[in-house]
C-alpha cells in the first residue's frame, strides 16, 4: 500500500524549483511576467471569441489555471492558458449542445474543463504520461492545420458581414460565403483588412511590439471613425465586441448534472489528450533550450489541477501556449514565478483597458483571427512530410480532412491511421543481411551488400521486436534464407533491435531453432537484452533453442560457429571471413591445407625452402618437410638436414612436420609421402637435366610432375618468393580452372595481380570466343578483390608464354595439366620450356582426374 508520502509528493513540485528563488531571479521573473501579460491580452480575447465564449473567460483562462499549472507542473518555463486548438476544439465539441455565449453554453464548458482536469490528473498520477507519445507529430501538425482552417472560416462572417448562423459546418460555411458574397458589407470588409494588414506590418517591422495590440487599437480607430462619419453601428453595420467587466474572475460552479456530465464525457477525453500532447511537447521543446528535465506525469499532474480550479474560477480548458512559453523564456523567466507574475499583471491590466474593449470591433478580431490562423499552419513541417513519407502524408491530409469535417471524430481518426500505420511497419521490421567485422571479441556487423558471406552462416540483424503481429514476417524472412541457400543452415540474430519478445515470437524461435536443428545448423542471437533473454528462459523456451545459443559483447562468437560448420564445404570455400577459416584445422580438425617440401640437402633446396616457408607463413599452415634418407646414412643426417628448415621456420613463426622416408628411390619415396600425408601442393627444386637431351626438365622433375596426386610446384635455383605477379596460361580447357583456382589463393595470399595470358593461332576462328571465355576468368577473379588482366597473345605458346612473363614482370608462372593419355610432360612441350627456362617458379595445377581420390584431393 502507498504511503502518505508517495501519494502527496507529486502535489510537493515546487520544492524542485524553490531553492533558485532570490532578488536577482524575482526581479527577471516579474519582467518575464509583465511581457506575458501584454501578450496575453488580445491573445485571451481571440480565443475566447474562437471557443463561442464572452471574451473576457479567455483572460480568466490565463489567471488561476496559469498559476496552478506553474506551480505544480514540472516545466519552469510553460505558460498555460488558452489556446487555439483548445478553443476550436470546445467550440466544435459544445455548439450543437447550446447556443454559444449563453449562460448554459459557459455552464457546459466549465464542466468538460473540470472532467479534462479531471482525466488529465487520473492519468498522471497512474503515470500514463507515455499516452501523448502515441499521438504523432504528423496528426498534431494536420490537426491543427484542419483547426486553423475551421477558425477562420468560422471568422468569415465577422469579416465579411454576410450573417451565417454560428456552428454551421465548414463545407455549408464555404458553401453559403461563395453564393452569398455579394452580400458582403464593405465597410465591415474594409475594417477587417485594414486590421489584418496592420498587423501583418506590424509583425515584419516592429517584431518586437506586440502585434495583435497595433492592429487591435487601429482597427478600433478605423471602425470609431466610420462609425461617426457614416452614423453609427445602424448604418455601417461595424459591430463591437462590448466592454469587458473589470475585475478577477468570479467563482463558478459547473454543471454536474448527468446529462451535462454525460454530454461533455467523449468531447472531454478529446481535448484531453489534445491538450497534454500541447503541453508535454511544447515544455519538452522548451527544454531542450534551458536543459532542464522534463517529468511527463508531474505535467499531467499540473496541467490536471490546472483545469480543476479553473473550472471554478470562470475559466475554460487550457494548456500550454507555444508562444507565450517561449516568450518567457527569452524574456528571461528563471522560475515558475514568472507565471505567476504575469497573471497578476494581466488583472492589474485588465482592471485599466476593461473598458476600452468597447471600442473593438467584431471585425477586427476577424482580422487578427485570419492571423492567428495563418499561423497556426506549419507550412515547413508539411512540406517536409510531404517529400519524405507518403504514409505520413496520408495521415495528415486524413486528419486534417477529418477535422474539418468532425473535429473530435478528425483527431480520432488521425491517430488511428498513425497507429495502424505504426503497426503496419512494427510488424514488418528489416532483416538486414550483415557480416562480421572486427577482431574476435571486438565484433561489429556490417551491412553485407560488398562483402563475401559465409556460404553456411547468415547473419541478419532484425530492426524491431518479436512480437505477434511481426511473426509471420520474420519466419518468412527466415525460411527464405535456406530455400535460397540451402547452405545456409545456421542463422546468426543479431539482437540489439530487439526490446522485446512476446509468446507468439518466442514460440515462433523455437520452432525455427528445431527446425535447423534437423537441418544440421542452428539459430543463434548475438547481444540478444538480457529482459528478453530471461523471458525466453521463464517461458522454458532455452530448451528448444539452446542453452549455448547466445552470445554476448566481447564472446568470440565466430570462433564458437566455426567448429560446428561442415568441413567438407569449408574444404572448397574460398571466402574463408572468419578468422578460424584462415587457421589450418577444418571444424572436423582436419588439416586445412597439406603443403609438403621435399629436399635433398643440396643447393638446389635453397630456393624451394625458402618459397615453401613463405607460402606456409602466408597461408597460416604447417609446413610438411620430406626428405629420404638411403640405408647407408649416418643416424642423425636427416636431422642435420631439417634442422636449417626448422631454424628458418622458427624465425619466421612457421610450424613444420617432418616427414623421413628411407629407401633407394628418392622420387618414389617423394610420391608416397605426399599420398600418405594428403598433400595438396607439393614443393620441388629443380635439377637441370645432365648431358645432351632435348628434354628441359630433368628425369626426376618430370616424374614428379607425372606421378604426384597432388599440385606440383617446380622452383629453379636462385629465385625468389613471388612478389610482383602471378602469370597463368589460360586456354579455356579444363585443365585451366584448378590454375585459376589456386592461382586465386596465391594471389591473395602474397597481394599480387594475376596476368591472364592466352595464346592463338593468327586468324584462328575461336579466338573470339577464347577472348570471352578468359574475361570471364578475369571477372571472376576480380569478383574475389584480385586486380586481374587479361593479354591475348599469337605465336607458338612456349614463346609467347616467355615473352609475356618478362613483359609483364611475373615472378611466379601457373599452369593447368591436360588431361588424356598425353598428359605426361613431353620433352618440347610448352610446360617443359618454361621449367627449363629457370627463370620463375612454375606450379603444374592438375584436377581430380590426374590423381586418387580423396577428401581432400586439390583442394585448398
Amino acid at each position: 500500500m502507498p504511503n502518505l508520502a508517495s501519494l502527496i509528493q507529486p502535489f510537493l513540485a515546487f520544492r524542485l524549483w524553490w531553492p533558485q528563488v532570490n532578488r536577482a531571479n524575482l526581479k527577471d521573473d516579474a519582467m518575464a511576467g509583465l511581457t506575458g501579460a501584454m501578450i496575453v491580452l488580445p491573445q485571451g480575447v481571440a480565443f475566447a471569441t474562437i471557443a463561442g465564449l464572452p471574451p473576457q473567460y479567455g483572460l480568466y483562462a490565463a489567471m488561476m489555471p496559469a498559476i496552478v499549472a506553474a506551480l505544480f507542473g514540472s516545466s519552469w518555463h510553460l505558460v498555460s492558458g488558452p489556446t487555439t486548438a483548445i478553443s476550436i476544439a470546445l467550440f466544435a465539441s459544445l455548439h450543437g449542445l447550446a447556443e454559444p455565449g449563453t449562460a448554459e453554453y459557459i455552464r457546459l464548458a466549465l464542466t468538460l474543463t473540470f472532467l479534462v482536469g479531471l482525466y488529465q490528473l487520473v492519468l498522471g498520477l497512474a503515470r500514463m504520461g507515455t499516452l501523448v507519445n502515441f499521438i504523432s507529430h504528423t496528426v498534431v501538425i494536420g490537426f491543427t492545420a484542419g483547426a486553423a482552417v475551421l477558425i477562420a472560416a468560422s471568422q468569415l462572417k465577422n469579416f465579411s458581414g454576410i450573417p451565417i448562423a454560428r456552428g454551421t459546418p465548414f463545407f455549408q460555411i464555404i458553401e453559403q460565403f461563395l453564393l452569398r458574397i455579394g452580400e458582403a458589407n464593405y465597410y465591415v470588409v474594409a475594417v477587417g483588412a485594414i486590421t489584418l494588414a496592420t498587423g501583418l506590418l506590424a509583425k515584419k517591422f516592429i517584431p518586437k511590439f506586440p502585434y495583435m495590440i497595433a492592429a487591435m487599437v487601429v482597427g478600433s480607430v478605423v471602425a470609431a471613425v466610420l462609425n461617426t462619419l457614416l452614423g453609427g453601428e445602424a448604418v455601417t453595420g461595424i459591430r463591437t465586441v462590448g466592454a469587458l467587466p473589470a475585475g478577477l474572475p468570479p467563482f463558478s460552479l459547473p454543471d454536474f448534472s448527468f446529462a451535462a456530465l454525460h454530454e461533455t464525457a467523449l468531447p472531454a477525453l478529446v481535448i484531453t489528450l489534445l491538450a497534454l500532447t500541447e503541453a508535454v511537447s511544447i515544455s519538452r521543446a522548451i527544454a531542450t533550450r534551458s536543459e532542464q528535465r522534463i517529468e511527463g506525469n508531474q505535467e499531467f499532474i499540473g496541467q490536471g489541477l490546472s483545469n480543476i480550479v479553473g473550472s471554478f474560477f470562470s475559466a475554460y480548458a487550457s494548456s500550454g501556449s507555444f508562444n507565450r512559453s517561449g516568450v518567457n523564456y527569452e524574456a528571461g523567466a528563471r522560475t515558475p514565478l514568472a507565471t505567476v507574475f504575469a497573471s497578476v499583471f494581466l488583472v492589474i491590466i485588465l482592471l485599466l483597458v476593461a473598458p476600452l474593449a468597447a471600442y473593438l470591433p467584431t471585425a477586427a478580431m476577424a482580422g487578427i483571427l485570419f492571423l492567428v490562423a495563418w499561423g497556426l499552419i506549419d507550412f515547413h513541417h508539411i512540406k517536409s512530410i510531404w517529400s519524405t513519407s507518403k504514409p505520413e502524408t496520408a495521415v495528415l491530409w486524413v486528419t486534417l480532412i477529418g477535422t474539418l469535417a468532425n473535429l473530435e471524430k478528425g483527431i480520432f481518426l488521425g491517430i488511428l491511421l498513425s497507429l495502424i500505420m505504426y503497426l503496419y511497419r512494427s510488424s514488418r521490421p528489416e532483416t538486414e543481411p550483415v557480416v562480421p567485422a572486427g577482431e574476435p571479441g571486438n565484433l561489429r556487423f556490417v551491412n553485407a551488400k560488398g562483402h563475401p558471406e559465409c556460404p553456411q552462416t547468415r547473419f541478419v540483424r532484425i530492426h524491431g521486436s518479436i512480437y505477434f503481429g511481426a511473426v509471420d514476417h520474420i519466419q518468412r524472412a527466415l525460411q527464405q534464407i535456406d530455400e535460397d541457400n540451402p547452405q545456409h543452415k545456421t542463422v546468426v540474430i543479431i539482437a540489439p533491435a530487439i526490446n522485446f519478445v512476446d509468446v507468439a515470437g518466442a514460440e515462433m524461435l523455437a520452432i525455427e531453432a528445431r527446425r535447423r536443428r534437423r537441418m544440421g545448423g542452428g539459430l543463434y542471437f548475438w547481444r540478444l537484452k538480457d529482459s528478453v533473454h530471461r523471458f525466453l528462459r521463464q517461458g522454458a523456451y532455452l530448451k528448444h533453442i539452446g542453452e549455448g545459443g547466445f552470445f554476448q559483447a566481447g564472446s568470440n562468437i565466430t570462433g564458437a560457429l566455426y567448429w560446428t560448420l561442415d568441413p567438407n564445404i569449408c574444404r572448397d570455400c574460398k571466402t574463408r571471413i572468419f578468422k578460424e577459416c584462415q587457421g589450418e584445422l577444418l571444424p572436423d580438425g582436419d588439416r586445412r591445407l597439406r603443403l609438403m617440401f621435399a629436399t635433398d640437402g643440396t643447393e638446389y633446396s635453397q630456393a624451394p625452402r625458402a618459397i615453401s616457408l613463405d607460402l606456409a607463413k602466408r597461408l597460416g599452415v604447417t609446413l610438411d618437410v620430406m626428405t629420404m634418407m638411403p640405408p647407408d646414412a649416418e643416424p642423425d643426417q636427416a636431422e642435420r638436414r631439417l634442422a636449417l628448415v626448422h631454424k628458418e621456420a622458427a624465425e619466421l613463426g612457421v610450424h613444420c612436420k617432418e616427414v623421413v622416408r628411407h629407401g633407394s628411390d628418392p622420387i618414389r619415396a617423394v610420391i608416397d609421402a605426399a599420398r600418405e600425408v594428403d598433400s595438396q601442393l607439393l614443393v620441388i627444386g629443380r635439377t637441370p637435366p645432365k648431358g645432351m637431351t632435348e628434354r628441359k626438365v630433368g628425369a626426376h622433375a618430370t616424374r614428379v610432375i607425372d606421378e604426384a596426386p597432388c599440385h606440383v610446384l617446380i622452383v629453379p635455383k636462385g629465385v625468389q618468393p613471388c612478389r610482383r605477379r602471378i602469370l597463368v596460361g589460360y586456354d579455356a580447357n579444363p585443365s585451366a580452372q584448378p590454375a585459376l583456382e589456386m592461382a586465386a589463393i596465391l594471389a591473395k595470399a602474397n597481394r599480387v595481380p594475376v596476368t591472364l595470358v592466352s595464346v592463338v593461332k593468327e586468324d584462328s576462328p575461336s579466338a573470339p570466343v577464347l577472348t570471352e571465355l578468359v574475361e570471364e576468368a578475369a571477372a571472376s577473379l576480380r569478383l574475389e578483390g584480385i586486380e586481374a588482366e587479361v593479354r591475348i597473345v599469337m605465336g607458338a605458346p612456349a614463346s609467347a608464354l616467355i615473352d609475356a612473363a618478362r613483359e609483364t614482370g611475373a615472378d611466379l608462372i601457373i599452369l593447368g595439366r591436360r588431361q588424356g593419355g598425353l598428359s605426361r610432360l613431353l620433352p618440347g612441350s610448352p610446360t617443359d620450356h618454361l621449367i627449363g627456362a629457370a627463370e620463375w617458379p612454375v606450379l603444374i595445377a592438375k584436377s581430380l582426374h590426374d590423381a586418387e581420390p580423396s577428401s581432400h584431393r586439390n583442394r585448398i
